[in-house]
């Protein structure tokens, strides 16, 4: 689907159209490729030489962006750091994430220190930022809710963009057996937007079976998250999907959609009612999700 231009070219006729097929996607499968988003194909060239560059690097130097705890969760996940979900093992991957932070939290080292590895990536991350609101806001749009609907739960976002890398032999240096690189699971976000230099990412299909992601030039592949299915009580699907084991290098750059550090997702109150129970529980986007990220990480 194509988004149309930003605005005065936003006619009620494009806002509709779009907000239609974004619902119609989200209420299938969870996933769409996403055309005319305004996303520079220069910016997104030079983002991946960065990524490129910083795994380059020596491991002594990439270990100085270490990720946890104290980070709040921003920098570096080394090669087999992340444990997997799905089997005993980790993830056959090495990640970075640059994003916004919440001062209440406190980091002993400004988010900006983090960020240096990654310039030209940190101009892509407000590009995305804007973009996953326009999203967001064609979802509620959709939805035939309010935007002020969201206000408290979107009050200093926590959007992070992650550059991954995906490299041959990944798998066997860590001891995997699996025939997958990043473990089955859905994201704990509104919804995820990503661009993959090669083939790799599957998602899974509505008969059960993985579905090849290909990359697609000038579009980028949006897929719903956690949060907005927990809030549609299930109207919306959240989108289970997977890497496979690469045979050629692979990079991945995946912005997630996050609400404010404090919100706490429940299915809203329209789509619960006579006949519809609340299929999902609250989510903590705060605490219990910084202790699943230490579950997976450590507290670092």
């Amino acid at each position: 689907m194509c988004l149309p231009n930003r605005g005065r070219d936003w006619s009620m006729e494009d806002k509709a159209r779009v907000a239609a097929e974004i619902g119609a996607a989200s209420r299938s499968g969870g996933y769409f490729f996403l055309r005319h988003h305004g996303i520079a194909a220069d910016l997104l060239s030079a983002v991946y030489e960065e990524t490129r560059r910083f795994y380059r690097l020596p491991v002594a130097e990439k270990t100085k962006y270490n990720a946890g705890e104290r980070s709040q969760f921003l920098g570096y996940r080394g090669l087999g750091r992340e444990k997997s979900t799905a089997h005993a093992g980790a993830e056959a991957c090495e990640q970075y994430r640059i994003g916004n932070t919440q001062g209440s939290l406190g980091t002993p080292v400004a988010a900006d220190f983090y960020h240096a590895p990654f310039v030209q990536g940190a101009c892509l991350f407000k590009r995305l930022v804007d973009l996953g609101d326009r999203v967001f806001s064609a979802c509620a749009d959709d939805l035939g809710l309010p935007e002020a609907d969201f206000d408290t739960s979107m009050n200093s976002p926590m959007h992070r963009l992650g550059f991954n890398h995906y490299g041959v032999g990944h798998a066997e240096e860590i001891g995997n057996t699996v025939d997958y690189a990043m473990s089955p699971h859905v994201d704990l976000s509104i919804f995820t937007i990503l661009t993959q230099n090669e083939s790799g990412l599957e998602v899974r299909g509505p008969e059960g079976e993985w579905i090849c992601v290909p990359p697609v030039q000038d579009a980028l592949f949006v897929f719903l998250g956690d949060y907005l299915q927990r809030w549609t009580n299930g109207l919306y699907v959240a989108c289970e999907h997977r890497v496979r084991q690469v045979r050629t290098q692979r990079l991945s750059i995946q912005y997630k959609h996050r609400p404010g550090h404090d919100a706490v997702v429940s299915p809203l109150d329209r789509f619960v009612g006579e006949g519809k129970p609340a299929r999902y529980g609250l989510f903590d986007t705060g605490g219990q999700y910084v202790s699943f990220l230490k579950s997976l990480l450590g507290s670092g």
